[in-house]
């Protein structure tokens, strides 16, 4: 694992290429209330029931930061996008689209657009995601 000198991400290799800018988290949630809702209900949620995390907010998104940066989170005006990896594809009408990261590491993302949404089978799902690196 790699810490950046400048910005304090980890990462799995030295030198990793990343943007150490970072913006207000307020910021990604500007004129976007019902993704802030989602977004604090999925970190209370993670919190309780996973473990603790680390917001790390930068301009494309918010990551949400354990021994890795195991989901991302875009928010949208009427719902938050997220994704994270696993290493699998889960099949499921939820997910609305895979990217192979590596041959072992499927980066799965769904929206959400509802607290009820956020429920055990997600929390079952992002679950696995922040304890994928434990093994």
């Amino acid at each position: 694992m790699w810490t950046c000198p400048n910005c304090g991400r980890v990462f799995k290799r030295a030198n990793q290429p990343h943007s150490c800018h970072r913006v207000p988290l307020e910021k990604h949630f500007e004129n976007k209330e019902k993704a802030k809702e989602l977004f604090e209900y999925l970190v209370k949620q993670i919190h309780t029931h996973i473990g603790s995390s680390q917001i790390i907010s930068i301009p494309c998104c918010v990551h949400l930061f354990s021994n890795y940066d195991f989901l991302g989170a875009f928010p949208k005006k009427d719902r938050l996008e997220i994704s994270f990896t696993l290493n699998r594809k889960i099949e499921n009408p939820r997910i609305k689209k895979y990217a192979s990261m590596s041959a072992n590491v499927i980066l799965n993302c769904l929206d959400v657009t509802d607290v009820e949404e956020i429920d055990e089978e997600l929390m079952q799902w992002l679950g696995e995601s922040f304890h994928l690196k434990d093994k």
